[in-house]
């Protein structure tokens, strides 16, 4: 039971602590001018958390508009575009993947690893003893690993198809902005000498 509260206690403090104790800062800023994306890190001091805020333009850099947690703000762009919607779903699955990892799973194996209690007795102090230990770090370690691999698919994974989908939106774009700017001319004349009809097709792009 002490082992309960003082979890939880830590929780709590961990919470208030990051909400109202600590100063974000900005870390990094990365643009890409290709995808028309740029993202800012923002590191909240003294702990191991930080925020991104990513970024795209739908109009060549002249605004900017944040992508969302999921994508969401992104998708209306993409909904003519099949294999990025596909993409930008991806990503959010993914994200929410990452988050299911980090603050679901990892911190039930992290409680479990405290609150653990032996069901099975030998009668052997000794080996209890190590049975409980090996039982009880396999939880904390299994805690730790799933949080590292959740920050990779929330972060790191998750944004591949994240470029992904602004590449197919922006590939979709520069193509529009070809057809716009062509022109097709049809031009029908006689030959003089052989009273053959001629017919040219010029096409300017």
């Amino acid at each position: 039971m002490v082992k309960k509260i003082v979890f939880i206690f830590i929780i709590l403090i961990g919470i208030a602590y990051q909400n109202f104790a600590q100063i974000p800062i900005t870390i990094s800023n990365k643009s890409i001018d290709s995808l028309n994306y740029k993202s800012k890190t923002m590191w909240i001091t003294l702990t191991p958390f930080f925020i991104v805020n990513r970024k795209f333009s739908p109009d060549n850099g002249e605004t900017w508009k944040n992508v969302g947690m999921f994508g969401q703000k992104l998708k209306p762009y993409l909904l003519t575009d099949s294999i990025a919607t596909e993409n930008i779903n991806i990503y959010k699955y993914t994200r929410m993947a990452g988050i299911a990892q980090m603050w679901v799973i990892a911190p039930l194996l992290a409680y479990r690893h405290f609150t653990y209690v032996p069901s099975i007795s030998t009668g052997d102090e000794v080996i209890d003893e190590n049975t409980y230990l090996e039982e009880e770090s396999g939880y904390l370690t299994a805690s730790i690993l799933i949080f590292i691999t959740g920050n990779f698919t929330y972060h790191i994974l998750a944004k591949t198809y994240l470029f992904r989908s602004l590449h197919d939106y922006n590939r979709g774009i520069l193509s529009n902005q070809y057809f716009e700017n062509t022109s097709v001319n049809f031009n029908f004349q006689i030959d003089s000498q052989t009273q053959t009809p001629l017919v040219g097709i010029a096409i300017t792009f």
